[in-house]
């Protein structure tokens, strides 16, 4: 008889259950392992004594090592395994605590345990001649022994149809010269070795996407209105700016479960303080008048704010545009911007010091006459004359030398001349507001030396700083002990109503773009008929971005969670994108932004491919390590962030160290978790209470994002997405791998040959076989994790709204095709 045919005959001799321990055994047993699993005789103990007990069998290395311990019952003690959904197969993995809610198995499990610590051996199985359940009796890093997965093998028919798998994992060969038991039992990982990354085998993954005639014009027009507003340019600024309160409001608050930026528990904890950006400055303004009125110097007041929120702008605005009288009875003030700074601590230093001088020095008093810097320099002139001074005569040449070095030496005394200036206004009542603009554009590093050079300038001059900070900086010094002496509570700015501020944006662009002789030279528009699609195309856009539930809108919203600055980036790749036909669209004014016009060129603007590392939209399904990874692990993350702790009655906030380890013992995918935290964190798809953007122990709470839930409630389940990212996901098939690379290829040259149809046809083959391949690995996933069977299955939503979404997307290809498009 062969190997098959040995299983075979017994599981249809033996299945009356009427066998005692001893022929189970012998009968059962001993033909599996010598004649299946071949071990031999020598590396077999039966029946080995042990302080008094006896242990069935013993599975030893060539050195005599114990490897396994099996104890075999009778053929007739009833192991009863959790029926799930998983069931009908026969093998698969089991929480050893799950198992021994069952009392036969209880005793079996607990009398091997035993021999195995007499014996030193980690691992043992327990066997009824028909199930087998073998399992690991020692704890691993992170969890007790009862813990762990035991893997259940439930019938004979395993033997048969998984042979492979069972030769792999307790065969002679399998166990003693790979290892096998130590690498497949105990653990709850799914383990590959090798993964398939299409994109490093298409040799064209980067081509650019250059189809867009208006292009050139548009990345002008961009780099003037969609960056920063210029401090001295009072037109744009009250054009343009947006505070974070105004009628677009209902784009955020009438969404029904949209997540806005705003204080974090952390924070309110710390004393910060959220204000209303009204034109007198709101909270924040008035404490600065109140300050400087008050003759309160001496101090460091810090604005804090998300990434993007507009705190510089809002500051500009106040200090330069919106000035109250009480600062212009008051104060005077001074901006100093290090967004060129030296990248060394010594030489910032010295170059914030520099700056601050210059920018104080608003009578340009360094160069005043002699006699005029003699008298500020009055008290360490007195000294120097009597001396060094003394004795000669002022007419004489070494008088005069000797009072030009002293001059020199005390002129280049930045702080000393600093703070005789400081003294200088004082005496005209006028106190010193410094503004440390674009400090958080620094390394962490270099940030700290800032805030210490804004103390140390406060103190000296006696003057107000005001800096900007991001929340996650301001963590990072508080646990250095850089900030450990600021007690006064902080200001929190939330970001204004991300597409009000580019309605407002492309409104003043329409405005400057009226007359083709101003706008050929400056935005390279070379006719009128050029210049009337720009405008129509923009008009489309803003009327487009004041529907809450425009495809553009939503998109803008969501996926920069208050991230102004990220939304213009993301609004000039949408208008300089090959992807984005704007003679097409400025045709219609009426038009409707389609789901795929949207995330293609925001996704990957001037590629013909996506690639993770240069967007800043996260692939969901992409697998973060070589081994024990999951496509799945992403959605999980989102959707227990989402449903489980989103709810309207609490913060939305979890312990994230709790909820790794909730994660792990579900999923046994840890590390996974952590690496998908980490990109998470720093796309602004969750955010942590103390908002750090990066994974580390020093996380504390973290919440889904509106990123996150516009990705995990729709993005991720949209053709266009799946389209994108299947050629960026590692995989674990070959196959599937080497047919997207064949299918990239060939979408190049039918995009070269302009078949459109084809090319659609092609797209959806693709994204249609990742879906399949996904429904295969969650299947896999739920066979070998044993998931729950309320477990939401993914690959149910992607194949139901990918059916749905193909039958759109041909018929609207059709529409094009038959309208010559």
């Amino acid at each position: 008889m062969d190997e098959i045919d040995i299983i075979k005959n017994l599981r249809d001799k033996y299945d009356q259950n009427s066998l005692n321990e001893a022929e189970t055994r012998f009968k059962i047993i001993d033909e599996i392992l010598e004649k299946f699993l071949k071990w031999p005789k020598n590396s077999t103990s039966v029946e080995k004594r042990i302080n008094g007990n006896r242990a069935d069998y013993v599975l030893k290395s060539k050195s005599e090592r114990p490897l396994l311990v099996i104890e075999s019952k009778r053929e007739n003690v009833y192991f009863e395994l959790p029926n799930n959904i998983n069931s009908e197969n026969n093998y698969q993995k089991i929480q050893l605590e799950k198992l021994i809610s069952d009392e036969n198995i209880k005793n079996a499990v607990f009398q091997v345990k035993e021999y195995c610590e007499d014996l030193l051996c980690n691992y043992a199985a327990i066997c009824n001649g028909h199930v087998w359940i073998v399992f690991k009796i020692t704890p691993t890093e992170n969890k007790p022994w009862k813990k762990l997965p035991a893997y259940v093998i439930r019938n004979l028919d395993y033997f048969i149809d998984d042979y492979t798998k069972a030769i792999n994992l307790l065969g002679y060969s399998s166990v003693v010269n790979s290892n096998s038991i130590f690498q497949n039992i105990g653990v709850a990982k799914r383990i590959y070795s090798e993964l398939f990354s299409p994109k490093n085998n298409i040799s064209a993954y980067n081509t650019p996407v250059n189809s867009n005639p208006y292009a050139n014009s548009f990345s002008v027009l961009g780099r003037k209105y969609l960056g920063q507003i210029p401090t001295d340019d009072v037109e744009f600024m009250k054009n343009c700016y947006v505070s974070n309160k105004g009628y677009y409001d209902r784009l955020q608050k009438n969404v029904q479960g949209f997540l806005y930026d705003s204080l974090t528990p952390y924070f309110k904890n710390e004393g910060f303080q959220e204000f209303k950006d009204t034109s007198e400055g709101g909270l924040f303004g008035r404490s600065i008048v109140k300050t400087i009125k008050q003759e309160n110097l001496d101090n460091v007041m810090i604005l804090f704010g998300g990434r993007g929120s507009g705190k510089s702008t809002f500051l500009k605005r106040f200090l330069f545009h919106l000035r109250p009288i009480e600062l212009d009875m008051y104060a005077k003030i001074a901006l100093v911007d290090l967004i060129d700074s030296p990248q060394t601590a010594d030489e910032l230093t010295d170059e914030i010091w520099k700056r601050a001088l210059e920018n104080i020095d608003q009578d340009n008093f360094r160069n005043s006459e002699r006699e005029e810097i003699l008298n500020l320099f009055n008290d360490e002139f007195d000294i120097y004359k009597k001396q060094i001074l003394s004795g000669l005569e002022e007419n004489s040449d070494e008088y005069q030398k000797l009072l030009r070095d002293f001059l020199n030496s005390h002129l280049s005394n930045t702080k000393l001349l600093a703070e005789k200036i400081s003294t200088r206004w004082k005496a005209r009542n006028k106190g010193l507001i410094i503004f440390l603009d674009n400090m958080d554009q620094l390394s962490p590093e270099l940030q700290d030396v800032c805030f210490l050079t804004a103390v140390e300038i406060a103190r000296k001059l006696s003057c107000l700083v005001i800096i900007s900070m991001r929340e996650e900086r301001f963590y990072r010094a508080k646990t250095k002990g850089v900030l450990d002496a600021y007690h006064t509570p902080g200001y929190h700015l939330t970001a204004p109503v991300v597409p009000e501020v580019l309605i407002k944006r492309l409104n003043y662009m329409r405005e400057k773009l009226t007359y083709t002789q101003d706008v050929d030279f400056e935005f390279n528009i070379k006719s009128d008929n050029d210049l009337f699609t720009i405008q129509n195309f923009l008009q489309i856009c803003i009327y487009q971005l004041a529907k809450k539930d425009s495809n553009l809108s939503k998109f803008i919203r969501y996926a920069t969670h208050g991230d102004v600055r990220q939304a213009l980036e993301f609004f000039k790749g949408f208008i300089t994108s090959g992807y984005t036909n704007v003679d097409e669209i400025s045709r219609r004014k009426y038009w409707t932004f389609q789901t795929h016009q949207v995330i293609k060129p925001m996704m990957a603007p001037d590629r013909v491919f996506y690639d993770e590392t240069l967007s800043r939209i996260p692939n969901i399904f992409q697998l973060r390590n070589d081994t024990s990874s999951s496509h799945f692990t992403g959605l999980r993350i989102l959707d227990i962030l989402n449903n489980k702790y989103g709810g309207k009655s609490s913060t939305g906030f979890v312990d994230a160290k709790f909820f790794i380890q909730e994660f792990e013992e579900h999923y046994a995918l840890k590390e996974d978790c952590e690496k998908h935290l980490d990109i998470f964190l720093s796309k602004g798809v969750v955010e942590a209470s103390n908002r750090l953007e990066e994974y580390g122990s020093n996380i504390d709470q973290i919440k889904i994002t509106a990123f996150g839930k516009y990705l995990i409630e729709s993005l991720c389940f949209d053709f266009s997405y799946l389209d994108l990212v299947c050629l960026d996901s590692a995989n674990y098939k070959e196959e599937l791998n080497n047919f997207l690379v064949e299918s990239a290829s060939k979408e190049l040259k039918l995009k070269n040959a302009g078949r459109m149809m084809d090319r659609i046809n092609l797209r959806l083959d693709r994204a249609e076989k990742f879906v399949e391949y996904l429904a295969e690995q969650e299947a896999e996933e739920a066979n070998e994790l044993n998931l729950d069977t309320n477990d939401v299955k993914y690959a149910d939503i992607l194949n139901e709204a990918f059916i749905k979404e193909k039958e759109r997307v041909l018929e609207s290809a059709t529409k094009r095709k038959d309208e010559g498009k």
